[in-house]
């Protein structure tokens, strides 16, 4: 068995619950959802890289707003993963998984001032999968 058959057999296992809906569905939708978390966790760390590193006259009230940003992002990605357990689905939320799993690309290393970080987690805002209501 390769790695990557073994990590979709992980990604689709469903475990048994209360909820009606099948098990083919809820395996497919806990591989969304899986998607969506690592690419959430992946978000969070790009947001607290623009926190650690902004710099210029405007860093105080960056550094505290990309903070609060990185906690609203949290809460998501705790929502996430809860809605995968509880579909009986594992949450893969490691560091590993979501660099591997995550949509969004590298973030851009040379952004230092605020205008750069704020263009750049912009950019990463945007490049998020448009998921319809």
């Amino acid at each position: 068995m390769t790695a990557t058959t073994k990590q979709n057999e992980t990604k689709s296992l469903v475990y048994s619950t209360r909820i009606d809906i099948p098990v083919e569905m809820r395996s497919q939708v806990n591989i969304l959802l899986n998607q969506s978390l690592a690419t959430a966790i992946d978000l969070k760390t790009q947001i607290k890289y623009a926190h650690w590193n902004v710099k210029g006259k405007d860093f105080y009230q960056l550094h505290l707003l990309f903070d609060e940003i990185a906690s609203e992002v949290e809460e998501f990605i705790d929502l996430i993963a809860e809605r995968i357990a509880t579909l009986g689905g594992k949450a893969l939320g490691t560091a590993r998984i979501a660099a591997k799993e995550s949509e969004l690309p590298e973030y851009p290393f040379d952004a230092v001032d605020g205008t750069e970080h704020v263009i750049a987690l912009g950019d990463q805002l945007g490049n998020l999968r448009q998921i319809p209501p």
